[in-house]
């Protein structure tokens, strides 16, 4: 261990589950299996305790959030896991999205403590019933919720690295990605959030500290590539983003 020795991520996403509840036509669990809970992988406890207590011995300060494809709130371990997140990592700003069908009053109560941001998409006809009885706490509002409708997510919708069809806008350039770190349930190290199906990694955490992961030569390479437009990668020339309608 030891701080990070160019700038911090600014999002760091570790997922626990694969598995999600909802099969949106938006997102890649609508297309592959991956997010069936019969074929669920989980996060050993223990790896993802060591990725936040690593981040936390950095100084990590930016935002940090238990998500990928998965449904977070589907994984029943999640207050206990976001209570150690927090722990370990006193300065970072913890976010948690999420579909908001697992989301009680009471659920919201214990994570509240420890929770920097709750943001909710809602993708079904209407308002999940926990959020609605949460939110109609404050006359509709809360200071921590930030909610999007279906709608809203539709009218910015990724094709996922080319996975969704969907018209798109084609990426010139990114440089999004410099800036963060996704690691999945099986602890690969991502490409990107938009590489669903984990075609290109850089190594699994489990055999590297969060420093080892910043700072590998073959992610820079490719990223600072993807900076400058020079897509090598077929994911990374098929990303766009458009609407769904």
């Amino acid at each position: 261990m030891g701080v990070f020795t160019d700038h911090q991520p600014m999002f760091v996403e570790v997922e626990t589950t694969t598995y999600c509840n909802r099969r949106c036509a938006y997102c890649p669990n609508s297309v592959f299996d991956r997010g069936l809970r019969s074929n669920e992988v989980r996060m050993p406890t223990e790896l993802f305790a060591r990725i936040v207590r690593d981040l936390g011995a950095n100084h990590f300060c930016n935002q940090f959030s238990p998500h990928n494809y998965g449904e977070p709130l589907a994984d029943d371990r999640m207050p206990d896991l976001l209570e150690l997140a927090r722990d370990a990592m006193p300065l970072a700003r913890i976010a948690l999205y999420t579909n908001g069908d697992f989301l009680t009053p009471a659920l919201f109560d214990r994570l509240d403590a420890v929770v920097d941001a709750f943001i909710v998409t809602q993708h079904g006809d209407r308002m999940p019933p926990g959020v609605a009885q949460i939110l109609a706490r404050g006359d509709g509002a809360h200071p921590k919720i930030r909610y999007k409708t279906a709608a809203q997510i539709k009218l910015n919708a990724s094709n996922r690295a080319g996975l969704i069809p969907l018209g798109v806008t084609q990426r010139k350039a990114c440089g999004v990605v410099m800036n963060e770190l996704h690691i999945n349930a099986h602890g690969q190290l991502l490409l990107c959030c938009e590489d669903y199906l984990a075609r290109k990694t850089f190594g699994n955490i489990a055999t590297m500290t969060v420093e080892q992961a910043w700072s590998s030569p073959e992610r820079l390479r490719v990223h600072r590539a993807n900076v400058r437009g020079e897509f090598a990668l077929p994911q990374c020339r098929n990303c766009g983003y458009g609407r769904m309608f």
